[in-house]
């Protein structure tokens, strides 16, 4: 057993933006997007900071597009996983938390 913790980095930027099957781009909305992506992006690197400070290390990372996960080898349940969180002062509906199987 263990506990991945995934940290959103960015979703596809059409499911975002309303842009699908448009033929001109809205540039306030563009401006608006850049605005919240700067926020999001400094409020992961807090998010990232508080796990990598904690002893959470950072899967292999081979392509990831949307999300980096972590894990600590003594963390094993989500429970476990939770309590951490929130002590850190992460908020849990910032993360994804994903319980591992074992590999026999």
């Amino acid at each position: 057993m263990g506990i991945n913790i995934e940290v959103d980095l960015w979703t596809k930027h059409s499911w975002m933006m309303d842009i699908e099957g448009k033929d001109k781009i809205n540039i306030k909305m563009l401006r608006e997007m850049g605005d919240w992506f700067k926020e999001h992006l400094y409020r992961t690197a807090e998010i990232i900071d508080k796990l990598q400070k904690n002893g959470w290390i950072m899967g292999e990372c081979y392509g990831a597009i949307y999300h980096l996960s972590f894990y600590k080898d003594n963390i094993d349940t989500e429970k476990e996983a939770k309590i951490e969180l929130k002590k850190l002062g992460i908020n849990l509906k910032e993360v994804f938390i994903m319980e591992l199987e074992d590999e026999e």
